[in-house]
């Protein structure tokens, strides 16, 4: 049933790629992030990337907004989607920073993993971990150690330095010493293991908008509650990547 988007994620052509920069550009004051409002005239540049998923007959697009304090706005934006596609399992950015990263701290909520219809016992509050702590080693691999209502994330090493993500709105994020597919069985099931799951020398970070919910509510089969999916629609988000020092 997921297949498509599954196929979407792999198959995304790059069709374009922009760069601005100058006085020509719009002022960015979307978000306010720092004591000094996010807000360039002159010394802000703007990258913009579009992507095409034909499995889904889609486009997908990212511009990254960076500002002379170095903070990076990432907005994403899923367009001309049709209604009548399967569910979309989840929307979000993957990207990998340096191993050295591994202390997190975030607010939302925890400390255990959550997700949109498993979160009730997961209060809002602040929280810290090593990456390594996020991830819950179940018997068969799979997709683990998501934490939902976040307000806010940082990544630092032991002097401090590192990001910190923030968002105008509820975020969803997840980080492993592995990549997203090392979990990811395929369609041929491969019958891993826990001890298949190798710990990698980096940091494997997800920022999603929203993944759905796990469902499973006969104890296995059931999908996702209508109020835990995420219908097929054009979507946007943003936040907000913060460099700490």
């Amino acid at each position: 049933m997921l297949k498509p988007w599954n196929d979407a994620t792999k198959n995304q052509n790059l069709l374009r790629i922009g760069v601005q920069s100058g006085k020509n550009n719009s002022t960015i004051d979307e978000l306010k992030m720092t004591q000094s409002p996010f807000k360039v005239q002159n010394g802000n540049a703007r990258v913009t990337t579009t992507y095409d998923l034909p499995d889904v007959n889609g486009k997908v697009g990212i511009t990254y907004d960076v500002n002379d304090k170095g903070e990076i706005k990432v907005t994403t934006e899923l367009s001309g989607i049709k209604e009548d596609l399967p569910v979309i399992p989840r929307f979000g950015n993957n990207f990998i920073i340096r191993n050295e990263y591994q202390r997190v701290n975030w607010y939302g909520r925890g400390p255990h993993e959550n997700y949109q219809d498993r979160k009730t016992s997961a209060m809002v509050g602040k929280y810290d971990s090593k990456v390594e702590d996020l991830y819950f080693p179940y018997i068969r691999p799979q997709e683990n150690g998501n934490r939902a209502d976040v307000r806010w994330v940082t990544f630092t090493n032991e002097t401090g330095t590192g990001i910190g993500i923030y968002a105008p709105q509820l975020f969803e994020f997840s980080a492993h010493h592995q990549y997203n597919s090392d979990f990811d069985p395929g369609e041929t099931k491969q019958q891993r293991h826990t001890v298949d799951i190798k710990k990698r020398e980096l940091v494997n970070i997800n920022i999603d908008y929203k993944q759905m919910g796990v469902g499973g509510d006969n104890s296995w089969g059931f999908m996702a509650l209508d109020k835990y999916q995420i219908k097929p629609k054009d979507l946007s988000y943003s936040y907000v990547i913060k460099p700490l020092k």
